[in-house]
């Protein structure tokens, strides 16, 4: 696959194609800017409108390019490495207080020491 025209930032919304049976649904680019041109694959985490617990599941506004939901969550349980060809289309990107939580969920979720 190749990976599409624009390189994809961290903290955009992309329709991302899963393999089955999960299909195609919008994810956040966590993978860092510096490294994401020299990579074929970047790290993703998928979006959802489930709310979940707070402590992994992380509210975005539709103004990211979720539209068509009322609300919608970043699910910091759904990581995965996708090859870039894999993004579809950009929808958005996440404000920075966002993308902040996100990192912070995330942290939690895999037991990071932030310092």
């Amino acid at each position: 696959m190749t990976p599409p025209a624009v390189t994809p930032l961290r903290g955009e919304v992309w329709e991302v194609q899963f393999p089955p049976p999960v299909g195609t649904r919008p994810a956040v680019v966590l993978t860092t800017n510096a490294l994401i041109t020299r990579l074929g694959a970047v790290t993703v985490a998928e979006i959802t409108s489930t709310a979940g617990p707070s402590s992994t599941h992380v509210e975005v506004s539709s103004e990211a390019g979720l539209t068509g939901r009322d609300r919608s969550w970043v699910n910091t349980t759904g990581l995965h490495t996708t090859p870039r060809g894999r993004l579809r289309r950009r929808r958005g990107r996440l404000a920075p207080p966002e993308l902040d939580r996100v990192g912070a969920a995330v942290r939690r979720y895999l037991d990071i020491d932030p310092g």
